[in-house]
């Protein structure tokens, strides 16, 4: 009995490529409610690392699932 292809590993790379994504989108929300508790955006350094932070986190989401997404369709004829 032959053994199993291994798995491809493309299940996992879309779970955290929505990991990323979506802690990203939080960490988002998180910082421009923090920037605008007192009404108007006033960031400090910390809300600006949290906001910078969360944008990379995002993109790295993002680009993971692109990248995912790309392997999977059929070559182009």
């Amino acid at each position: 009995m032959p053994a199993p292809p291994p798995p491809s590993g493309k299940p996992s790379r879309d779970a955290v490529g929505f990991w990323f994504l979506g802690l990203g989108l939080l960490g988002l929300v998180r910082s421009l409610m923090r920037a605008n508790r007192n009404g108007s955006f006033d960031a400090d350094a910390i809300t600006l690392l949290w906001l910078i932070g969360s944008i990379l986190l995002t993109a790295m989401g993002a680009l993971r699932l692109w990248r995912s997404w790309r392997e999977g369709r059929p070559p182009r004829a």
